[in-house]
């Protein structure tokens, strides 16, 4: 991971003070009581993370609630790493005081002080990606308050070392079981909530492990490709598909066969067994298929698969 500018100041005093780094529970003490919000239910997926994120003073709700569905802005996450920032070194954030008649933007003190350090902050006005949010936020948290849970590699589309150590840390695990990161999709203020929540308590921290990628490695798909024109997609297919296979494969295993697409299963050959059992679990028809579907051999897919599980 990229050396933090941000912590060096937080890496000094720790050798003057003590030997210890500060944990994560240190850093971002409760300074907060949590009202609560009206747009916020106990029993919402992001109500606790959203109370941790007020009580420690990192998120506090907008003029309407904690609006857990709006979209960040990059000024929004240029906030909270500033408070992170001046939480882990105890520095103060300085407020720009605006020159007479001079109107400033609420995030300008948050985004001069960012790139006061160091770090650049992409245009605030506009909504954040997540690559932008973890880039920001692991400009600010030092190493030592993410010690890996996890140990998670290679992502299906990122092989960023920022993005990979939050992983590893439990503060993110993608938007699908496969640990899609999505680096240019936004996030939502409920989403943000969670991942900040994390950081600041590691109690929220989650053990994740991707479920296995190689069958859209070895077909070139990914799982959100659409193969039939009901909405069936490579991500429920494929894994069923090797599902079969694997089925057969066990079969053979204990007939002390080797596995062989023309041999047959009650009068069927082992390839028309699995393209139209297939077929029929998600209630479709050959014909029904996109053109990513017709391009799809389960003979040259399988061969990848093995080549790629080695």
């Amino acid at each position: 991971m990229m050396k933090k500018l941000a912590a060096l100041v937080l890496s000094a005093a720790l050798l003057v003070g003590s030997a210890a780094a500060l944990t994560p529970e240190e850093a971002f003490p409760q300074v907060n009581t949590y009202p609560g919000y009206s747009d916020v239910k106990p029993t919402d997926w992001f109500a606790a993370t959203a109370q941790a994120c007020y009580e420690v003073g990192l998120m506090t709700g907008t003029d309407t609630g904690f609006a857990p569905n709006q979209v960040l802005s990059v000024g929004e996450v240029a906030a909270i790493a500033a408070r992170m920032n001046a939480a882990i070194t105890g520095e103060e954030i300085p407020m720009i005081t605006p020159k007479p008649g001079e109107t400033l933007p609420w995030y300008g003190s948050y985004v001069n002080y960012l790139e006061n350090l160091g770090i650049t902050v992409p245009t605030p006005t506009k909504q954040a990606t997540r690559q932008e949010f973890v880039t920001l936020l692991c400009a600010v948290v030092p190493d030592e308050m993410l010690s890996p849970i996890n140990t998670i590699t290679t992502l299906p589309d990122s092989a960023d070392a920022d993005v990979l150590a939050f992983y590893n840390a439990g503060i993110l695990t993608g938007v699908d079981k496969w640990g899609t990161f999505s680096a240019d999709k936004t996030l939502t203020r409920a989403e943000t909530a969670a991942m900040v929540a994390r950081v600041a308590r590691t109690s929220l921290r989650q053990t994740f492990t991707p479920a296995d990628y190689t069958p859209f490695t070895a077909a070139g798909l990914k799982p959100s490709d659409v193969l039939f024109t009901n909405g069936t997609t490579a991500g429920a297919y494929l894994p069923y598909v090797q599902s079969l296979i694997d089925e057969l494969e066990a079969a053979c295993a204990a007939q002390g066969m080797e596995f062989n697409w023309f041999n047959t299963v009650d009068g069927v050959t082992f390839l028309n067994y699995v393209k139209n059992t297939a077929l029929a679990c998600f209630g479709v028809t050959a014909k029904d298929g996109t053109q990513l579907y017709k391009n799809f051999d389960v003979q040259v897919y399988y061969s990848r698969y093995l080549d790629q599980k080695g």
